[in-house]
């Protein structure tokens, strides 16, 4: 029995070494790092063993306003996060971020980044600045006119401007530092503009642009006018290959320039036909060959678009130059349809069956400008690849994830499921995941062990508890044993008042003289008989004289006097003696 109890410890504890050995502990991941600007906030580690089934998981710990949750999260699968749409009050309050690896069902220690703030004013290691949007210097009236795209439309749905009404205040210093003009520009302004007097004409004219929207502030901006103020500029060349990029964060657009050494800038307009009540046209200035519009779409969720980008240099433009219609609606007449993208989906067994799950997208793009504004819910399907089942599920806007189970007919060793769905009019690309394993439902060892344990170690109970009752009875067997032999064998130890066994002693035997008779008539037939023949009683009786004995032998008296003793001795025999 003990044998069996080793054995099946010595069981259970391999088997619960083996499944630690399994599913390691990953390592956490190192130098995490926050990169923000006007249009987000991006956090970025590293990790050294990225050929491992490792996801990260990110949280944004947030401690302004208690009325919302302090901590968002999201989990992905690369180095890297845009987690503007993870933060909450960013006009004020300050964050820091945590990144975790997770393999299997095991967690890493969090590896956390330093503090972080669009607030110029809170205690922060990190602190996130604006930029001015791309600034057009040319000569206006013998004076330098600056005009550049008014950031409040410009970065009025990037974290750092959400939901503020402040005003921008900004001054411009020449390079004498003599001259230094401020201005206001407010929230209703497309374009922020002023003019600037040198006190001399040269060859190039230098501004140094600084600013702030409440208690955000921008990065310091530089920018120059080559030329003289007072004289013509040629016409540039337009702008070639416009083209539209769109995914589930925005819309960028690009374009080719052949002769980049000119002083030439770029004015992008965004043109859009679906509500008149507001403006139909957006611009914005910029210097690079590429440009992200999407603060600048109104009610994307409808509308169509296209792009106009025009060169300029000095103060004249070029023939602007047209994209393709594109448009987040996949009903609407346009070349370019955008689709969403589902987040990263996590499939594990459950029950048997293959568990789905992803971040809800309208949690995740909420301020992107596809989803921007909107109430409608997600549908989406799953379809296994045995093309016979296929299950459809609503997610709720107010549900952080979005789960399901599919069911597949028969037990292989990957399971493949491709993912459709829509938010209202907008589509989604179709993403197809795979799970490699066993979604059988075995259950636990434990289920097994602790019934044998229990088993086993009742049945030790109730050897205990027969060998305690036979070793208690063999003490009460021996007692009792000792003590009848003690009785029957030990007769010193007999009171003197016991009654003892009656002992008859036999009478001495009686001598009878028989003389011959003188009428030998009786004796003729005893004289006539030989010795043999005699009885045993008459024998010797020649001799003339004969010992008759007496009829009782030494104890007949006991054995035929008994039935009269009775009437006044009952006492028994001792064992043994008769």
């Amino acid at each position: 029995m003990q044998i069996q109890i080793y054995v099946s410890v010595t069981v259970l504890i391999l088997i619960q070494k083996s499944v630690s050995k399994a599913v390691s502990r990953p390592s956490p991941p190192a130098s995490v790092s926050i990169q923000c600007d006007s249009y987000g906030v991006e956090v970025r580690w590293k990790y050294s063993d990225l050929d491992q089934d490792v996801q990260f998981q990110v949280k944004v710990i947030h401690d302004y306003n208690e009325r919302n949750s302090n901590i968002t999260q999201n989990l992905t699968q690369s180095l890297h996060l845009n987690i503007s749409n993870m933060l909450f009050y960013p006009a004020y309050n300050r964050y820091y971020v945590t990144v975790t690896a997770v393999r299997g069902g095991e967690e890493s220690e969090p590896t956390l980044s330093d503090i972080f703030s669009y607030n110029k004013y809170a205690t922060a290691k990190i602190k996130c600045y604006l930029d001015f949007p791309e600034v057009e210097l040319s000569p206006k009236d013998g004076k330098l006119h600056v005009q550049f795209t008014n950031p409040l439309q410009l970065y009025r749905n990037s974290p750092a401007l959400r939901g503020l009404t402040d005003n921008l205040k900004y001054c411009i210093e020449t390079e004498e530092g003599r001259n230094e003009a401020c201005e206001t520009c407010e929230m209703k302004q497309n374009t922020c503009e002023a003019s600037v007097v040198f006190s001399e004409y040269r060859g190039e004219y230098c501004i140094n642009l600084t600013g702030k929207i409440g208690q955000r502030f921008f990065n310091l901006r530089s920018s120059c006018f080559t030329g003289d103020m007072r004289s013509s500029v040629s016409r540039p060349s337009p702008p070639a290959s416009v083209s539209i990029q769109c995914d589930s964060y925005g819309v960028e657009v690009r374009w080719e320039y052949p002769d980049l050494d000119q002083d030439v800038q770029f004015q992008v307009k965004v043109i859009h036909d679906y509500n008149e009540r507001n403006s139909n046209v957006t611009q914005n200035l910029t210097q690079s060959l590429r440009l992200n519009i999407s603060s600048m779409l109104f009610y994307p969720a409808y509308n169509r678009y296209y792009v106009t980008v025009t060169a300029v240099r000095g103060g004249e433009e070029s023939e602007p130059t047209l994209s393709d219609i594109f448009s987040y609606n996949k009903y609407a007449t346009a070349k370019i349809k955008c689709y969403l993208d589902f987040p990263e989906v996590e499939l594990s067994p459950k029950d048997g069956k293959l568990h789905v799950q992803f971040t809800n997208p309208l949690q995740l793009y909420r301020n992107s400008p596809a989803l921007r504004g909107l109430t409608d819910n997600l549908e989406y399907c799953i379809e296994t690849e045995e093309g016979k089942n296929k299950t459809s599920e609503t997610c709720e806007m107010k549900q952080n994830t979005c789960e399901t189970s599919v069911v597949f007919s028969e037990y292989r060793g990957e399971y493949c499921v491709n993912l459709t769905g829509k938010i209202g009019q907008r589509f989604f690309n179709l993403r197809s995941s795979c799970f490699t394993g066993d979604i059988r439902n075995y259950p636990p060892v434990t289920v097994y062990v602790y019934p044998v344990l229990g088993v086993v170690l009742t049945l030790l109970f109730i050897t205990g508890i027969i060998m305690l009752l036979v070793s208690m009875c063999n003490s009460e067997m021996k007692k009792k044993v000792h003590l009848m032999f003690q009785y029957f064998t030990d007769f010193s130890t007999q009171p003197a008042e016991e009654c003892r066994t009656l002992r008859v002693e036999p009478e001495a035997y009686s001598v009878v003289k028989i003389e011959q008779s003188e009428n030998t008539k009786e004796q003729d037939p005893f004289l006539e008989m030989s010795d043999d023949e005699l009885p045993s009683s008459t024998k010797g009786l020649g001799s003339g004289e004969l010992e008759v004995k007496s009829p009782y032998g030494p104890n007949d008296l006991v054995g035929s006097e008994q039935s009269n003793l009775s009437d006044f001795y009952d006492c028994p025999h001792a064992p043994g003696k008769k």
